[in-house]
């Protein structure tokens, strides 16, 4: 399936979650393991290193976490303004804060 059609799957079932840096979209699929990605538009920076570095930290923040989740899970990450300032170690307690009120990990 395109991506697109995908990511427009996920976001008509899914259930989305805020925070200051990211919104999380979850959902369930038929995956054998939790898939995870991360969306960082054109607005939050023009500049691609500015998005590939929000995206890393986004990555690096949630890898942790990777296995506690469930095997079928979905989640899609989409970037904010504030995660370009904000520090590795804030969008790592944000995401534990953003799963644990989705219920998706354990407390």
């Amino acid at each position: 399936m395109p991506l697109k059609q995908e990511f427009a799957r996920i976001r008509r079932g899914g259930k989305m979650y805020d925070s200051p840096s990211f919104g999380m979209l979850v959902s369930y699929g038929s995956s054998g393991q939790p898939q995870c990605a991360f969306i960082v538009s054109k607005k939050i920076d023009r500049r691609s290193v500015v998005r590939h570095e929000v995206k890393r930290k986004l990555s690096d923040s949630v890898q942790p976490f990777l296995p506690q989740l469930s095997r079928n899970l979905e989640l899609v990450f989409l970037a904010k303004q504030k995660a370009v300032t904000i520090s590795k170690d804030e969008l790592h307690q944000e995401v534990a804060t953003i799963l644990n009120r989705a219920r998706l990990t354990l407390p």
